[in-house]
């Protein structure tokens, strides 16, 4: 697929690079927001405007499946690309237009994402899309790693944020000219005219059936999830005793989330999506319990802990996201998955302020990572409830 399809092979190596350099945007702004203000509300405001933008989402859906996906990405990549130019060129900015620059970036990240999540079902074939999103999230992820594993020893050695917000620019500079290749395709015909019915075209498969009830559990473990993201460089202070531990703990995540791909490609074909998902959530929230009960006696054995529940977690992420691009039709997928990240922006955003609150009132900030554990259990649990996951047959079955 990637020697025979020039397409494919030109829009991984962009998302590579656009995977990385978001990913280190959103990591580093909430480091430096805990790092240089101390204050748990300050990093809860950051994850509510990284979260924010998404509750608008669903507006973008009609204009992203009437448009050229190509045409989205690269003005996308553009702006974001500034806004990191701007954090470069002011490093001494206070919180509040640090908190801007994040929610201006997350705006257009609100448009580049329906847009790519559309386009790839339009230059791979639906029997590949589980091994297209495979090697995007492996690639983004090596790439990821081996930045952040720089990034980390030059910080801790004293380096400058600069540093991050440099290299951070030239990663999107580079995802940028890798657009340039990619063919540009066709503003999508539709019979639909009218804006408000082509939203409830999107909404149509938002609340019916199985996609109904992934919608609702994956909301649900978003703002969950959120809710203890918010607080992670305080916990990876208390427990490897510097700000630059979170860091360390999020590079882990991305080694879990190579172990993801591996997970998703080995099961895919031999389990039911229904017993992936309610033996997988159970899985994690036992996980997460034991790591954050372990991180304190035996830190290495934590970080394997760790790295197999974002295994776990990375490999539900791209089953449902593969199951969603067989499953809803290609002309309404942007409407669809921006509706959809409306939701979730609900959610995450709601669960940032939650953290935000509970980081400050809480006892002891472990508490959130338990509490996090216990409620995927419950939700493992609940997925057995719901007769349209039971009959989730196998990805490769889906039509």
């Amino acid at each position: 697929m990637f020697k025979e399809n020039r397409n494919f092979r030109s829009y991984l190596l962009y998302q590579t690079l656009a995977g990385i350099g978001k990913g280190m945007f959103v990591m580093f702004m909430m480091w430096a927001v805990h790092f240089r203000y101390q204050n748990p509300m300050y990093t809860g405001i950051a994850g509510f405007m990284i979260a924010a933008p998404n509750v608008a989402s669903f507006i973008v859906g009609p204009l992203v499946d009437k448009s050229s996906k190509v045409a989205i990405i690269r003005v996308t990549c553009l702006v974001q690309l500034l806004v990191t130019g701007l954090v470069l060129a002011l490093p001494s900015a206070g919180v509040w237009p640090t908190l801007f620059a994040i929610l201006v970036f997350q705006i257009a990240d609100t448009f580049s994402n329906p847009a790519e999540t559309a386009f790839l079902p339009s230059i791979v074939n639906s029997g590949d899309l589980v091994k297209a999103n495979v090697y995007i999230r492996l690639l983004a992820t090596v790439g990821g790693l081996a930045i952040g594993t720089f990034l980390y020893f030059t910080l801790a050695g004293g380096g400058e944020f600069t540093l991050v917000y440099a290299v951070n620019s030239a990663v999107l500079l580079m995802a940028l000219i890798l657009t340039l290749p990619i063919s540009k395709d066709q503003k999508t015909k539709d019979e639909h005219c009218d804006y408000f019915a082509e939203l409830k075209d999107g909404f149509s498969y938002i609340t019916k059936g199985v996609m109904s009830h992934l919608v609702i559990v994956f909301a649900l473990t978003g703002m969950i999830g959120n809710a203890a993201y918010v607080n992670l460089p305080m916990f990876a202070e208390i427990h490897t005793g510097a700000a630059s531990g979170y860091i360390l703990l999020a590079a882990i995540s991305m080694v879990g989330g190579i172990l993801g791909s591996y997970i998703a490609k080995a099961i895919s074909d031999k389990l039911e999506l229904s017993k992936i998902f309610i033996i997988v959530f159970i899985l994690m929230g036992v996980v997460r319990i034991i790591f954050v009960n372990v991180i304190a006696d035996d830190f290495r054995r934590a970080l394997l802990i760790l790295t197999l529940y974002a295994g776990l977690g990375g490999a539900i992420g791209i089953l449902v996201h593969s199951l969603q691009q067989k499953s809803v039709p290609k002309k309404i997928l942007g409407r669809f998955f921006t509706i959809q990240t409306s939701l979730f922006g609900i959610a995450a955003a709601a669960g940032a302020l939650v953290g935000g609150t509970a980081g400050r009132a809480l006892p002891d900030v472990d508490m959130v990572f338990i509490i996090q554990g216990a409620s995927y259990i419950v939700i493992g649990l609940g997925l057995c409830l719901s007769k349209h996951i039971r009959k989730l047959p196998k990805i490769g079955d889906v039509e």
